[in-house]
């Protein structure tokens, strides 16, 4: 004779059941989903999409900004070499802010002028302007 043991098994709550502590009772409504067949369907979002979406988005903003950026260093590096090549050269007198002087070419360096090109005939390297930081800007001339 065989002995077996039978095992009582406690009735088991199903998953759609959440006991709910401070009123002391199973409510299903504080499921983060839906507990019957009848529920509202779960839809799941399309994240993928959504990441193309911002990703194309965001690039598209990186790269304008990184355009206006290339075009800021561009101006940066003119107006640092113009700046650079107008200190360099002799003068004999303190330039005035806003105002254009001359560069020309030297024998032995470059030298800033107040006499116009069409006054004279020396190597004529550019017209330049003394801004308010004392920065010299490039002008048609």
């Amino acid at each position: 004779m065989y002995l077996c043991k039978k095992f009582e098994l406690k009735k088991k709550t199903p998953d759609s059941i959440v006991w709910d502590e401070e009123q002391r009772e199973y409510i299903a409504r504080l499921l983060p989903y839906a507990s019957k067949a009848s529920g509202p369907i779960i839809k799941v979002p399309n994240v993928d999409a959504f990441k193309q979406k911002g990703v194309k988005k965001v690039s598209k903003q990186l790269q304008t900004e990184l355009e206006e950026l290339k075009g800021k260093i561009q101006d940066f590096v003119k107006t640092a070499s113009n700046t650079q090549k107008v200190y360099a050269a002799k003068f004999k007198f303190e330039p005035l802010v806003g105002e254009t002087y001359f560069l020309y070419k030297g024998e032995k360096e470059d030298y800033l002028s107040l006499i116009a090109p069409d006054q004279w005939k020396k190597k004529f390297l550019g017209a330049y302007r003394l801004s308010s930081e004392y920065k010299w800007e490039n002008v048609e001339w």
